[in-house]
């Protein structure tokens, strides 16, 4: 498997102070601002297993920091806390080994077979939608294409969904009306900064995402990781934090539809084969009458 890459000057960056923080903590081990720091970085690397114990040991000495909290809980797997802190890290669930490796394989066959009804995805904007490749670089699978993998994906989908609405602690989702498309990011594919819902867009309606990744063994791209960016800035934290996910074949990953989030750039061969595969979709929240 290619080890997915970041800009150099960036992992350079990243490993540096990583290091720093990490001799500051080996003489000043109960250091709660070098360990935040520290958590935050190996968050921004993609290692959520060293940022779990970063987070763990900023509790142990700050018990009462609610932001560790929410990190290990988001980390950890556990239901998140009732409040959430100011300064938090948006929450995701990531389940990994979840298509089966027969679903795994009708997938990408049927991808495979359909490269030519992909097509560039539009962008929404209020009710006006347009092709901006400034904005997105995307593919996107024709409607019926759609259809055909929706009634074999969806029932996979729904067994692990009361999990995800535990941990997220996500209710009233409307199981019956669920948003979904496929998608590829060949060569140069990426998606900028964006919110799948927001007050004055027609998405509104969306609570909760999920990306499913899939693609040809060994994995044939780097990049495309995707970047959910941090809710907020609390006193002391410097802005500009995000979690990134590594798109693992066979994976899924859930997050809010309101939360900002991007894809970075892939590096790929040319071949339709070598690219970045997603089943993408939305839930929403169940629609109520007027006084209910």
């Amino acid at each position: 498997m290619l080890k997915l890459a970041l800009p150099n000057a960036e992992d350079e960056l990243f490993e540096k102070a990583a290091a720093a923080l990490r001799r500051m903590l080996a003489v000043e081990p109960r250091n709660a601002a070098a360990l935040a720091r520290l958590g935050d970085i190996e968050r921004r690397r993609g290692d959520f297993v060293a940022a779990l114990t970063a987070y763990r040991r900023l509790l142990a000495v700050a018990p009462d920091d609610a932001e560790a909290a929410w990190a290990v809980a988001v980390l950890g797997g556990d239901r998140l806390p009732e409040a959430p802190p100011v300064g938090r890290i948006v929450p995701f669930v990531r389940l990994t080994d979840f298509l089966p490796s027969a679903l795994r394989d009708r997938l990408l066959r049927d991808v495979l077979a359909a490269s030519e009804r992909f097509a560039p995805g539009p962008v929404t904007i209020g009710a006006d939608e347009g092709i901006n490749l400034g904005v997105r670089n995307v593919l996107v699978l024709d409607k019926p294409g759609r259809r055909e993998i929706r009634s074999r994906f969806l029932p996979k989908l729904r067994t692990v969904l009361p999990e995800v609405q535990r941990r997220l602690r996500v209710e009233d989702l409307d199981m019956e009306r669920i948003e979904m498309t496929v998608t590829a990011l060949l060569n140069g594919g990426f998606y900028n900064a964006h919110r799948d819902a927001a007050d004055h867009l027609d998405n509104r309606h969306r609570l909760l995402s999920w990306v499913c990744y899939f693609h040809r063994a060994p994995r044939p791209f780097v990049g495309g990781d995707l970047l959910l960016h941090d809710a907020g800035r609390a006193e002391g934290r410097p802005a500009g934090g995000f979690s990134r996910i590594e798109p693992l074949c066979d994976s899924i990953v859930f997050f809010p539809s309101r939360c900002r989030h991007e894809i970075t750039p892939v590096a790929c061969g040319a071949e339709f084969g070598d690219g970045r595969f997603t089943v993408t979709g939305w839930l929403s929240g169940v629609r109520r009458c007027a006084g209910a």
